[in-house]
């Protein structure tokens, strides 16, 4: 069984690209550009077939409304994929609608019930961040996290993540094994971002240096070169950081001209120099941000108490860098800054609380992070970048998907080995390093960034393209740059599993009927199709039409469309002569089943 998980930052554009594309596949898995729009299979599920036939897709960031869904007017009839079942979790909230969403897409006879509610909690069910199916033996939580970490979107996140604890919890207590997938919004190893934004103390390293000093464990020429930097010029950078302003700087949007202030930092040296901090932010809380080393703080939904999120003088060893360089007039080459992304000083905010409930699924619920198991040493393996900066081209990202499984599960993880990660274009030598890893980012260097002057992104070759798919495994699935600024993860699941979990009958209950709000409303499409199949279905004896007890209950005589619309409508007419003497005097007009759009079209 293969499940893949994928923020597709919006389904629409998404799946347009992958129509043109991969319009369809032929019967030897290859792709084919001479399907027509009017072709049966649906574009969604020849990509499917492309990626080693998935049968669970988990999809985040749809951003379709639910009443798209409700009366079929989704894009590219997505809630309809051939050969699987679709089950919804939409943004409903005044403040969210069009936003969020996740769906998960199940091969037919996989899924026994669904729930895009199970929060039971109805301000955090309408977000639109969570479906659960259940798979009779296990349940599967499809997720799009609250992002953000500070004061203001902090509490938000972890009453989610709390949230989300609690029904993963109740799930184990019936008895159901837990896989969780989806967009995180969080890192649990400092391997999981790029090592320029890995933090440090200061405070913390000091107090550790004057601790050692004190034991006599070790002299002042002894540690490195970095440690007695920070040491002898802190003090001086945090006296020139009280002086820190947000300087404005007008700019003006060439395609409208329209002209707007942005912000950076600036400070004033000891020597009465001014000395500009970062690069241009949208607003000037932004670009203060970063060089803001007070003690933060929020209020924890959980007991409504203040709890610290970050600790005073944690930064990363970037900003660490610049302010070596520019207040103190310490130039650290990166030789020296990899030293210091390698020590044990750097690494996560330890304080963090989305950080921390991770670490508790891990440790004390004994989840496993399928992908840091199976490669616990991968360097530079990222999910996400910022789309925007063009940071994929240069492998500056974070890795916040993930697939845990409960512990109970694992044997049934189909075991990898290190040539199972993708490398790109072609295998390398060390695929746990660093080079492989941007190699596949990029597609070996194919993927090319676009011009900041604007345009988009770059087109990629069909080769390009292609290096999305290989061998499936449990592990990262390069989809390219112009689909999403997230790529896709999967978990590979032996060939037992499915025996273990078996087939089953997709239930009818509430629940489940909620997450397939597409099946509530027949489309327009297959009002037609249906119309024209009992027209097709009746026979004709000279002037006489026979219709079968069954069309009967429907319709007494076949009707154009715009005989449905309200007749004080100006309705061309067709001419058309297909009346017959038996329709003419049947004078019941047909009903419209209660759900139906047309009846939205019927005279009152």
């Amino acid at each position: 069984m293969l499940i893949v998980s994928w923020n597709v930052a919006g389904l629409k554009p998404a799946l347009q690209r992958i129509q043109t594309d991969y319009s369809t596949v032929t019967s030897d898995n290859t792709k084919s550009k001479s399907a027509t729009a009017s072709s049966s299979s649906h574009p969604f599920a020849n990509y499917l077939k492309l990626h080693g036939s998935i049968d669970i897709l988990c999809l985040q960031e749809h951003k379709i409304p639910l009443t798209q869904l409700s009366n079929r007017s989704e894009p590219h009839r997505c809630s309809m994929v051939d050969g699987y079942e679709s089950f919804w979790s939409c943004a409903t909230g005044q403040k969210s609608r069009g936003f969020n969403g996740v769906v998960t897409y199940a091969k037919t006879g996989l899924v026994r019930l669904a729930d895009s509610a199970p929060f039971n909690d109805s301000e955090l069910d309408q977000q639109g961040r969570c479906v659960m199916t259940d798979h009779g033996k296990f349940v599967l939580f499809n997720v799009y996290v609250p992002c953000g970490g500070d004061e203001e979107t902090l509490p938000k996140k972890m009453r989610f993540l709390n949230a989300l604890y609690g029904a993963m919890k109740r799930q184990r207590k019936g008895g159901k094994h837990v896989i969780l997938v989806g967009d995180m919004n969080l890192k649990i190893d400092k391997l999981d971002l790029y090592w320029k934004w890995r933090r440090v103390n200061v405070d913390d390293l000091l107090n550790q240096m004057k601790e050692d000093d004190g034991k006599g464990d070790h002299s002042e020429s002894l540690l490195p070169d970095w440690k007695n930097d920070i040491a002898n010029n802190w003090d001086d950078i945090l006296r020139v950081l009280q002086t820190i302003e947000a300087i404005p700087r007008q700019t003006t949007n060439p395609s409208t001209r329209e002209t707007f202030n942005r912000f950076r930092a600036r400070v004033k040296t000891a020597e009465n120099k001014f000395v500009m901090l970062g690069s241009y932010e949208d607003d000037a809380e932004d670009a203060l941000d970063y060089y803001t080393l007070d003690e933060q703080s929020y209020i924890d939904p959980a007991n409504n108490t203040a709890t610290v999120y970050r600790k005073k003088n944690l930064l990363s060893i970037e900003i660490l860098t610049e302010l070596m360089s520019k207040i103190a007039n310490v130039s650290w080459n990166e030789k020296t800054q990899r030293q210091i992304a390698e020590s044990s000083e750097a690494g996560l905010n330890p304080d963090s609380p989305a950080y921390l409930w991770m670490k508790t699924l891990l440790e004390e619920d004994g989840m496993v992070d399928v992908f840091r198991h199976f490669y616990p040493a991968a360097e530079a393996r990222f999910t996400c970048w910022h789309q925007f900066m063009q940071k994929r081209y240069t492998n500056e990202g974070g890795r916040i998907d993930f697939t845990l499984v409960d512990k109970a599960l694992l044997n049934y993880v189909e075991p990898n080995d290190n040539q199972t990660l993708r490398c790109g274009k072609e295998p390398h030598t060390n695929p746990l390093g660093e080079e492989a890893a941007l190699l596949a980012a990029t597609a070996g260097g194919m993927f090319e960034p676009g011009s900041f002057a604007g345009g988009g992104i770059a087109v990629a070759t069909k080769r390009a393209l292609d290096t999305q798919f290989g061998e499936v495994h449990s592990g990262m699935i390069y989809t390219p740059p112009s689909y999403s600024d997230h790529i896709a993860i999967s978990l590979l699941m032996k060939s037992s599993f499915n025996e273990y979990v078996g087939e089953m009958a997709l239930g009818s209950d509430a629940s489940t009927r909620k997450a397939q709000p597409h099946k509530k409303q027949r489309s327009m499409a297959s009002f037609l199709c249906a119309v024209g199949s009992k027209s097709s279905s009746t026979s004709l004896s000279g002037d006489k039409r026979t219709i079968s007890q069954q069309d009967t209950k429907t319709t007494s005589k076949k009707k154009s469309l715009h005989s449905y619309f309200d007749e004080s409508k100006a309705v061309k007419k067709t001419g058309s002569s297909r009346s017959t003497n038996s329709t003419k005097s049947n004078k019941k007009k047909p009903s419209i089943p209660k759900n139906s759009v047309l009846k939205h079209f019927s005279k009152k």
